[in-house]
C-alpha cells in the first residue's frame, strides 16, 4: 500500500522534472532556431544603417526572460552550470556570426525600387516572418503549457497582457 503510493509519487516528481528540463531545452532551441532569421535581418539593417540601438535593446529585452528562465529551470535540474553558459555563449556567437553573414550578403548602395532592392525587401520579410514565426512556435510549444501548469487560468491573461506591452514598446 504505502510502498505503492510512495514509489507512484517518486515517478510522477520525476515525469515532472523531466518535463520542465525538456520545456528549458525546447525554449533553448526555440530561441537559437529564432536568432537565425533574426540575426541575418540585423546583418542586412546594418548594411542599410538602418539598425539602431532600440531594435538591438528591443532584442535583448524580448529573448532575456526566456533565457533567464530557461537557464534557472536547467540549473535547478543540476545541470552544470558551464554547460549552461556553454550553451547560451553558442547563441551569442552564432548571433554574431550570422550578423555579420547578412552584413555580407546585403549589397552596397542599393537604389531605391530597383530590382535589387524589391529582392531585398522580400527576402527581409521572409526573415521577418520565419523570426516571428519561430518565435511563436516556441512559445506555444514551449512556454505556454509551462505557464499554463504553473500560473492556470492567469497564464493567458498575463501573455496577453505581455504580448500588448512588447507591441506598444
Amino acid at each position: 500500500g504505502s510502498d505503492h503510493a510512495l514509489a507512484s509519487f517518486h515517478h510522477e516528481a520525476r515525469i515532472a522534472s523531466n518535463r520542465a528540463k525538456n520545456v528549458a531545452i525546447s525554449m533553448w532551441l526555440g530561441l537559437a532556431l529564432d536568432a537565425i532569421p533574426e540575426s541575418m535581418m540585423m546583418g542586412f539593417m546594418a548594411k542599410q544603417q538602418r539598425l539602431t540601438k532600440v531594435l538591438v535593446v528591443s532584442i535583448f529585452i524580448a529573448n532575456f526572460p526566456e533565457a533567464f528562465s530557461a537557464a534557472s529551470m536547467l540549473k535547478s535540474h543540476n545541470m552544470q552550470s558551464w554547460k549552461i553558459m556553454l550553451m547560451w555563449f553558442s547563441i551569442f556567437i552564432n548571433t554574431g556570426l550570422l550578423t555579420i553573414l547578412g552584413w555580407i550578403m546585403m549589397p552596397s548602395n542599393i537604389e531605391h525600387l530597383s530590382p535589387t532592392s524589391i529582392a531585398m525587401d522580400i527576402i527581409t520579410g521572409v526573415m521577418e516572418g520565419v523570426a516571428g514565426g519561430a518565435m511563436m512556435a516556441m512559445t506555444s510549444a514551449a512556454m505556454l503549457p509551462e505557464a499554463f501548469h504553473g500560473a492556470g487560468i492567469l497564464s493567458g491573461l498575463l501573455f496577453v497582457s505581455g504580448f500588448l506591452v512588447s507591441v506598444a514598446i
